[in-house]
């Protein structure tokens, strides 16, 4: 069986939520000036070679992570649908109990899963240091396996180790705690009710806009989102545990949650090439 070996840290049944009419996204670098906007298909976007895969001391990849995610995606595009076709009809979706948990989950995984918030958490220099830590403390406790430890020591091993650490952190379970803030929060769902104003994604695309005092999920001040088409976007709600609909024809909250998606984000797209820089520019 075949290695897969291009990875996508963000959906692809995302990011056709958010193409233009002939199937193109509009993408540019927020970071490059000038700001250049290009075009591409979904598939070639916010993806990396063997992202998900471990690495065994042999140099054998194993891609049981983009497998399980695979899985995770396959099972919430179900989710999203049920979501998008009764906002955009202007109906509340009414989800099954199974749907939130499926849905909280999701959510919580992309919000962990693309490599700019891995290192936004922990930094390759810090993970670095943490597992040079570890080897100090495994010298003096096991002197007598010396070459063991050694042979983790090396460059090679050290990044193997931290490239492996990295993928197992994304499938670990999200915290009982942490669920039950979701369920309590509930889904807030935000639809642009303007034809001409679209939603953008980014290589970091759930967006925490927290405040001066708080970034605390239990603090209803606090805010989480994902868009997930050029017209609606999913967040928290806003602490009832229910599922609400929230039409918007002000333009403000709309860009100032895309301004907030490109500050953190190396890669932006939409259906829109001149969204794209406007938004770049702004950053």
């Amino acid at each position: 069986m075949s290695v897969p070996k291009r990875h996508h840290y963000v959906p692809q049944m995302l990011l056709n939520g958010f193409t233009d009419s002939e199937g193109w996204l509009h993408w540019c670098r927020p970071s490059d000036r000038p700001v250049t906007v290009r075009r591409a298909r979904p598939p070639e976007l916010f993806h990396q070679n063997h992202l998900y895969s471990t690495l065994s001391d042999t140099g054998t990849k194993d891609p049981a992570m983009e497998h399980a995610l695979s899985i995770l995606e396959s099972e919430a595009a179900g989710v999203v649908q049920s979501i998008l076709l009764p906002a955009r009809a202007g109906k509340l979706p009414a989800l099954t109990h199974e749907q939130k948990l499926l849905w909280y989950t999701f959510f919580l995984t992309q919000w962990r899963r693309t490599p700019e918030t891995q290192r936004a958490n922990v930094s390759d220099a810090e993970a670095l240091r943490m597992i040079e830590e570890t080897l100090d403390e495994l010298r003096q406790v096991a002197p007598h396996r010396a070459n063991e430890i050694e042979a983790l020591a090396t460059p090679e091993a050290k990044a193997r180790t931290m490239r492996n650490v990295r993928v197992q952190t994304i499938g670990q379970q999200p915290s009982v705690e942490l669920m039950r803030v979701l369920q309590r929060r509930g889904i807030a769902i935000l639809r642009i009710a303007q034809p001409n104003k679209r939603f953008i994604i980014g290589s970091r695309p759930v967006v925490k806009l927290t405040t001066q005092n708080s970034t605390d999920l239990n603090d209803l001040t606090v805010e989480m989102w994902l868009p997930l088409a050029s017209d609606v976007a999913v967040g928290v709600g806003q602490g009832d545990g229910n599922v609400s609909l929230h039409h918007t024809v002000d333009e403000r909250p709309v860009r100032q949650l895309n301004i907030a998606i490109a500050r953190q984000s190396g890669t932006i797209a939409a259906a829109s090439g001149a969204l794209v820089k406007s938004i770049a520019d702004t950053r």
